[in-house]
């Protein structure tokens, strides 16, 4: 959550005599870091997240001053300290307006007051904050690999957080994020967070086990939903080339049970790889809830040959299509009409291999209960397929 400008306004008000002009709904952004700044030449080189000060030295005229903010606000700065009284003395209203537009902080500070000071008490408060956050992830990631001792986290937590509240976790897979390096990894991370900004509950952020993880605590549904949205359009927006894909888990209530929405967050995001999709919500992936959910795949694997065998060996033995005939039949609820439209093929045709199928299964297919274990067959095939487009036009029927 880290220290923001909000923090900075209420626990330094007396030290250096800040004063709000513009941005009032930015103040809730965290900063990583303070740096001083004269010329926007170093402005592409940071990170995002940063305070900017200035004294104002290079950016006397109104023009300068206007573009090194809108430059600011390229880069993701989460604010500006203007050091009035020697370069600077007024702020134009132009540039306060557009403040207010991009809900970007604007700040000054009397000439009186040390710079230096102001930089390096910013930056400590900054790492410690980063030091508390760490130490949150690490309770929580603790959680997840050690379930045991939920309870004992559950009481260091009491005071960031609303553990008798509801928990809810995001998955964020990025295309080989798992080759990134350190730095690379934190530039994706900051650049993440800043989708953060609008958070006004408690949450947490981290990298663990492939994947960025966010949590949050008592957030309403609409808010996540937009935070998500705009998460990924900006991190596609910066990473056009690879696939991004979100798991959104079920919201639990009790902190007890946070384990349980980060599973099912690992299960939506798994199908959001396996079937290319942006973003999925385990509430909305019906019965791949459950298969997604089985850790071992070697179970699907098992289950999908047991039932399938005879016809996947004579398919290999003659070139035949006897299963992709028999998913089309299951789909299709046994309509050869609609059959004979999606094979390509004559209604005469559908009888034999039909025929063929019950055979080979020893099976009528008649009933609800001697189709539901073909059905889940089907489902479990587009689970461990690696090459979905192998049978994309059958997936597509399934969805």
């Amino acid at each position: 959550m880290g220290f923001t400008i909000e923090d900075a306004l209420v626990q330094t008000q007396e030290q250096y005599h800040l004063k709000l002009l513009a941005g009032r709904e930015g103040c809730s952004n965290a900063m990583s870091w303070v740096h001083m700044i004269e010329d926007t030449t170093i402005i592409q080189q940071l990170w995002g997240k940063e305070l900017a000060v200035t004294t104002g030295l290079g950016f006397q005229s109104h023009d300068s001053l206007f573009d090194f903010i809108k430059c600011l606000v390229k880069y993701h700065s989460v604010g500006l300290v203007i050091n009035t009284g020697k370069y600077i003395f007024e702020i134009p209203q132009d540039i306060i307006d557009y403040c207010n537009e991009q809900d970007f902080p604007l700040l000054t500070t009397p000439w009186e007051v040390h710079m230096a000071d102001l930089i390096k008490d910013f930056s400590m408060r900054c790492l410690y904050s980063q030091r508390e956050d760490n130490q949150i992830s690490k309770l929580f990631q603790n959680v997840f690999t050690t379930p045991q001792v939920v309870e004992e986290v559950r009481q260091q937590l009491l005071g960031a957080f609303d553990v008798d509240g509801f928990f809810q976790v995001v998955l964020i897979g990025i295309e080989d994020s798992d080759q990134f390096d350190a730095i690379e990894r934190r530039r994706v991370s900051f650049q993440l967070e800043l989708c953060f900004e609008k958070i006004q509950s408690p949450y947490t952020f981290f990298w663990f086990d492939g994947y960025f993880v966010l949590i949050v605590n008592n957030l309403d549904p609409d808010s996540l939903e937009k935070i998500t949205d705009k998460m990924y359009k900006r991190t596609k927006k910066r990473m056009p080339s690879r696939f991004i894909h979100l798991g959104i888990g079920t919201p639990m209530t009790d902190f007890r049970q946070v384990i349980l929405s980060y599973k099912r967050a690992r299960a939506a995001v798994a199908m959001a790889e396996q079937f290319k999709y942006p973003m999925i919500l385990f509430e909305e992936m019906g019965v791949y809830q459950i298969l997604f959910s089985i850790e071992d795949k070697q179970i699907l694997s098992g289950m999908y040959q047991h039932l399938l065998k005879p016809l996947i060996d004579y398919d290999q033995k003659h070139h035949s299509e006897l299963e992709k005939t028999l998913f089309y039949y299951l789909i299709h609820d046994g309509s050869q009409v609609a059959m004979a439209k999606n094979l390509y093929m004559h209604r005469n045709t559908i009888n034999y291999r039909m025929t063929k199928v019950k055979e080979l299964l020893n099976c009528q297919l008649d009933t609800f209960e001697e189709k539901m274990p073909y059905m889940l067959a089907l489902y479990i095939k587009k689970v461990i397929q690696e090459d979905i487009n192998k049978d994309k036009d059958l997936f597509a029927a399934i969805q």
